[in-house]
């Protein structure tokens, strides 16, 4: 049957899929298969940028908060949302105190305690920890342990943000000291209070989870005995094993998959296709890289010239992608703020190649032999970056190539593997390094744009001193920077929407990067599958839906 719309909206980083084979009423035990496509660097996500160690929040990781659809949040380990009117935050907003449920423990055993979020804030500080920069963190003056499960936070100057800490916990007890590297065990595959626990990595090949016996949540959950997670690299392979029954569940797709798995359900694959109209807080995103070789004293050759972003911004023909490659799965989109937080809808630059060259004509980038111009003896050619294998991708690419083809500038795809394009800088990774041209990747965060806008600040960029800083645009604006401290620390709603709105009119001006399309939101699922919970921001992929998992009594690659 065709794709079926889905009444309650919901909220995703990816169009997410889970199957198995057509079964009965699902029954406990047995172990999913999911089929991994991006394999990070560690699974930790407090020490990674790569969407594949977002896995660990579907099983292992919990935060304090969860958020709830209309933004607001709600307590998870915390026992309460701190507030001003229960007297969790102090009048001038400088001291927040953060309760645990009482009763939690990691999955070996061990209590969860206040003594593990001073921890986490600790290594958050720690300069020589590699976790990756956040700046609510960087905003905590000072921590006290009240008791065993009241943390009381003062923060250097208020912090809107307050609800934004401590995604992910860390426990104190398996750590040798706060100045945590990504060699770390913990790094690699962390501890967590989820429904399952870690127990192997195999590169390459696989991880292996198996049930948290304890989980504080239901002594009758997890329902499943285990999960298998098979990395599988190759997009095509994990969407064809997905709709053939190989896995039980893909992390993930993307709007791109969402008309072939369409057809696929037409044509009788044990799979249900659900979408719904798209947010803008998650849009594809070309990276510009603005300096030399990551040398901000240097603009890089071609894209220093703001003419040349503004032509790449007017050549794009965004429309033909969405229609053509996407078969209509994803919306225009031109701003990087989220629609759902207030800010006004941008519609991005019209494709208009006639203005594109025109603008590099007056700028001086004269056409030469082949097509390709040149100025000042320096070609308009250009590296151009994905994640490889990921074929829809590729295609759309190859439009974007075309576009830039038909206004004088030479794109060059060179792909490679995730780790080598967001690895961090002390790693060689090319993004952190600048050492790249053009990239492509799918990137956003809400409901609070802030968060995002932290992203494209001067201390996010990747130096040797900030190894883990991901500012990949190696841009440099003051008065962005400052507009992005006002958002950070006024408790006052509005001016907090005015300081966002007028740093999103910056970055679009600069054209720090260029928005390609708003994903489409959709979820894919066979329905032997039970148990499966929808979350509005993260679809299936929460500890709360994994946690009820069942397989049909007919089990497809699981068992």
């Amino acid at each position: 049957m065709p794709a079926r719309a889905v009444s309650a909206a919901v909220g995703a980083l990816v169009l997410t899929a889970a199957g198995c084979a057509p079964g009965g009423a699902g029954s406990p035990g047995s172990t999913a298969v999911i089929a991994l496509i991006q394999e990070p660097g560690v699974l930790s996500p407090m020490f990674s940028n790569q969407s594949g160690s977002d896995i660990s929040d579907a099983f292992v990781v919990e935060p304090l908060f969860l958020i709830k659809a209309d933004g607001t949040h709600e307590p998870l380990l915390a026992e309460t949302v701190p507030t001003a009117d229960n007297g969790g935050v102090s009048q001038d907003g400088l001291t927040v105190t953060y309760t645990l449920r009482e009763g939690i423990t990691w999955s070996d055993g061990e209590a969860l305690t206040a003594d593990d979020l001073a921890f986490t804030a600790e290594v958050a500080q720690d300069p020589d920890a590699a976790a990756f920069p956040d700046p609510e963190y960087a905003s905590i003056d000072s921590t006290e342990v009240v008791d065993e499960l009241t943390l009381e936070v003062t923060m250097k100057e208020p912090q809107p943000g307050y609800l934004n800490l401590f995604q992910q916990v860390l426990p104190e007890h398996m750590f040798e000291s706060s100045a945590v590297r990504t060699d770390d065990p913990q790094a690699r595959l962390p501890l967590g209070t989820g429904p399952f626990a870690y127990e192997d990595w195999q590169s390459g090949n696989q991880i292996t989870l198996t049930a948290n016996d304890d989980y504080w949540r239901d002594p009758e959950q997890p329902a499943l005995d285990g999960v298998t997670l098979k990395i599988t690299p190759d997009k095509q392979a994990a969407l064809s094993g997905f709709t053939s029954g190989q896995y039980d569940s893909v992390f993930f797709f993307t709007a791109g998959d969402l008309a072939e798995l369409s057809e696929a359900e037409e044509a009788g694959a044990p799979v249900t296709v659900a979408t719904q109209p798209e947010t803008t807080g998650i849009v594809e995103w070309l990276w510009l890289n603005h300096s030399d070789g990551g040398d901000l004293d240097e603009p890089h050759p071609v894209l220093g010239d703001p003419a040349v972003r503004e032509a790449i911004d007017l050549g794009l023909d965004r429309r033909s992608i969405i229609d053509d490659v996407l078969g209509g799965f994803g919306t225009l989109s031109g701003s990087f703020l989220y629609a759902g937080f207030g800010s006004a809808h941008r519609e991005p630059s019209p494709h208009d190649p006639d203005e594109a060259r025109a603008v590099l004509d007056d700028a001086g980038w004269e056409v030469g032999d082949g097509g390709i111009r040149e100025k000042d003896g320096v070609p308009a050619r250009l590296t151009f970056q994905t994640i490889s294998g990921d074929q829809t991708r590729a295609l759309y690419q190859q439009t974007i190539q075309q576009d830039m083809k038909d206004i004088g500038i030479e794109l060059v795809i060179e792909n490679v593997p995730s780790n080598s394009l967001f690895d961090s800088r002390d790693k060689g990774g090319l993004l952190a390094t600048g050492d790249f041209d053009i990239a492509m990747s799918r990137d956003g965060h809400f409901p609070d744009p802030a968060i995002w806008m932290e992203v494209f600040t001067t201390g996010y960029i990747p130096t040797e001193e900030n190894p883990v800083g991901f500012s990949y645009s190696h841009w440099s604006d003051d008065e962005f920077d400052a507009l992005e401290r006002e958002a950070a620390t006024t408790m006052d709603p509005e001016a907090r929407k005015e300081a966002l709105r007028e740093a999103d009119r910056i970055f679009t001006e600069d054209r720090v990067a260029i928005p390609v399309y708003a994903s489409a939101v959709g979820y894919a699922w066979n329905t032997g599958l039970d148990g499966v919970e929808i979350d509005y921001w993260d679809g299936m992929w929460t500890t709360a839906s994994s946690a009820g998992w069942t397989l049909g009594s007919a089990e497809g690659a699981g068992g």
